[in-house]
């Protein structure tokens, strides 16, 4: 009878050792196969679905533009992805698709204007005395 509660010692012995070896700073392991599992979901399942999440890089090289993607350096006139890259601007990219002329923008929500005018002000008052 002696042995059970010398092993139910032993047990809890080890289960406080087991603890104490783990790094405080590492996620617990629920929380990374969560982690894991979240980004799984939210990657692309293949090569096209990356292709049609738009063009990331434009490049300009001795005066002519480049649309960059997977490595590889496209010009205008090439194919990208089954579309004729058309033109090529510092904001977007143009491309033609089964006759459809469509813009693909660098910055989504985000266009180059030229700067406002700017508005005619009354004289600033100086604090300071005036001879």
């Amino acid at each position: 009878m002696r042995a059970l509660p010398l092993l139910s010692l032993l047990a809890a012995l080890s289960a406080q050792a087991q603890d104490a070896s783990r790094d405080p700073t590492a996620l617990p392991p629920a929380l990374r196969n969560a982690i894991a599992a979240a980004e799984a979901a939210s990657s692309p399942a293949s090569g096209a679905e990356a292709a049609r999440e738009g063009i990331r890089q434009v490049v300009f090289a001795n005066g002519h533009a480049y649309v960059v993607q997977r490595g590889r350096r496209y010009a205008v006139g090439e194919q990208l992805d089954g579309a004729r890259i058309e033109r090529i601007t510092e904001q977007a990219v143009w491309l033609r698709e089964a006759g459809q002329l469509r813009r693909e923008p660098l910055y989504g929500g985000v266009e180059k204007r030229p700067p406002a005018a700017p508005k005619a002000t009354a004289a600033k008052k100086s604090k300071e005395k005036q001879p």
